[in-house]
């Protein structure tokens, strides 16, 4: 069959065979070892150079890999998002069955991204004993919508590539968690971000709305064009997303502001009993 072309990247990088399934999986393999590589490097960058990654312990050192793997991808979406939302024109003028070259390229290799979280978060949950199930969902139901854009050659890529886009949370997301590690909780600079970061997860918000309302005016494209099984996954994360994740980590994210501690491995005590607070660090107790 012959695929939507991409006019403004015609002999870039994009302009590859998408309909060919080889080419297609060639992508996402190498979407999941480009990031298996980002985390690899992150890891012996953060060893060599900084301190305050030598003294945390191995789970939180996974953890500030994948933060700094997540923000590189949140990059990557946030760009290819934006120009889908705001400037390609093919997907302005069909928003269900619209597909660019570029469009290909971030779908797949966001497959492989996905991929790559599932097998992190598991192999994590698996090694340290603990289990984020708001986390799991969130990747799995990821991985498995963009996977089906990626065996789906009708699927359109507006409602992908504006899915990518809520990953724009994920850079300050990084930044707060490893400058709240490092002590600088009480910095201009963490609290800006963490202003910015807030706003971010209001403006995912509001961009899950706005694809409610694309589902709702182009719905007889997206029937046509999806398969009842991903249309239905895709409705049903979007819902998860809007309802129950997006609300519940800008409720986080805020209160983190206001008290900066470290949600992730710090269990607050009661108030009557909580010990002092340095910098999002809880201060060991003495023994009497």
């Amino acid at each position: 069959m012959s695929l939507s072309s991409d006019g403004g990247t015609s002999g870039s990088i994009f302009d590859l065979d998408y309909a060919s399934c080889g080419i297609r999986a060639t992508l996402v393999a190498a979407g999941f070892a480009f990031y298996v590589g980002v985390f690899v490097v992150c890891h012996q960058l953060s060893s060599s150079l900084n301190a305050t990654y030598r003294s945390l312990m191995a789970k939180e050192k996974v953890f500030w890999d994948l933060a700094a793997t997540r923000a590189v991808f949140g990059v990557q979406s946030s760009a290819a998002g934006l120009w889908a939302l705001l400037g390609d024109p093919v997907l302005q003028a069909d928003k269900a069955r619209g597909q660019q070259n570029w469009c290909w390229f971030h779908v797949t290799t966001a497959t492989g991204f996905f991929l790559f979280e599932n097998v992190a978060v598991h192999a994590s949950n698996f090694f340290f004993r603990t289990f984020d199930v708001f986390l799991v969902v969130h990747h799995l139901f990821a991985f498995l919508g963009f996977l089906g854009s990626v065996v789906n050659l009708q699927a359109g890529h507006y409602l992908a590539m504006t899915t990518l886009l809520l990953e724009m949370s994920t850079p300050f997301t990084c930044i707060s968690w490893m400058l709240l590690k490092a002590g600088w909780a009480d910095s201009r600079l963490w609290k800006l971000n963490q202003w910015l970061m807030i706003h971010m997860f209001h403006c995912r918000m509001v961009l899950t709305y706005h694809m409610w309302w694309v589902c709702f005016e182009h719905w007889e494209g997206l029937r046509q064009s999806l398969h009842w099984p991903h249309l239905t996954l895709f409705l049903v994360g979007l819902g998860l997303l809007t309802a129950v994740l997006n609300p519940y980590w800008t409720h986080k994210k805020t209160q983190q502001l206001l008290n900066p501690v470290d949600w992730n491995f710090a269990q607050p005590a009661p108030s009557s009993a909580r010990p002092d607070r340095t910098n999002g660090q809880l201060l060991p107790r003495k023994e009497k």
